[in-house]
């Protein structure tokens, strides 16, 4: 599970209403998204519910944070909701579907009010979110999406 240690990233990820206990999203294929903030403090949200959320932020940050199938899927769900929303349609074929993924995904930065250079270890933000974004177009869905 992921820790915020960044005061910037755990005001984005504080916009979002995590939960105390874990969701039961597992058995639907789904596993839940875990972060532990600052003070220890763990909390769980469903991938649907975050990808869905209306501030794009914290799923950014969560996809960022993790580096896992988990985080493939929460982006590609939270691109193809938000290109829904903005009438962007997403082709089916690799090339075409990423790069109008990045266009949706440098829309949702900008909208939630992140810094693509903010440095997330060694890595800028932007950077850690486009190689991530990469890899969720370049895989097919899964039989249980996000």
């Amino acid at each position: 599970m992921a820790q915020v240690t960044d005061y910037k990233l755990h005001r984005v990820l504080a916009r979002f209403p995590w939960r105390r206990r874990k969701p039961r999203s597992a058995q639907k294929g789904r596993p839940p998204i875990g972060v532990t903030f600052r003070e220890g403090q763990k909390m769980w949200a469903d991938p649907r519910d975050l990808a869905e959320f209306e501030d794009p932020g914290p799923a950014l940050v969560c996809v960022a944070m993790h580096a896992d199938a988990t985080a493939h899927e929460l982006l590609r769900a939270l691109v193809e909701h938000h290109a829904g929303q903005r009438g962007i349609d997403l082709p089916s074929e690799v090339p075409g579907i990423t790069t109008a993924g990045l266009v949706v995904l440098t829309s949702l930065i900008e909208a939630a009010g992140l810094d693509p250079d903010h440095a997330m270890g060694p890595h800028a933000l932007g950077d850690l979110l486009t190689a991530t974004w990469a890899i969720a177009a370049a895989q097919q869905p899964t039989a249980a999406p996000v």
